[in-house]
């Protein structure tokens, strides 16, 4: 489970959008936005899957409180 999690990281980290030189400000800003929350999901997903067994205790802990 963890390897595939590992590939998914990779995808969000290496997700990019194909522009359009008919694309509007609005467009453009979209795609951006879009590409930039993949990416900070990619690295969420890499800094928890890098945490230790007692490092997800406390964070769960933390978030439970």
């Amino acid at each position: 489970m963890e390897d595939k999690l590992k590939v998914l990281a990779k995808w969000l980290k290496g997700y990019s959008e194909s522009y359009d030189e008919r694309d509007g400000a609005l467009e453009c800003a979209v795609k951006n936005a879009r590409v930039e929350t993949m990416f900070k999901l990619g690295d969420y997903l890499e800094e928890i899957l890098a945490m230790d067994d007692e490092q997800i205790k406390d964070e769960l802990k933390w978030l439970s409180s």
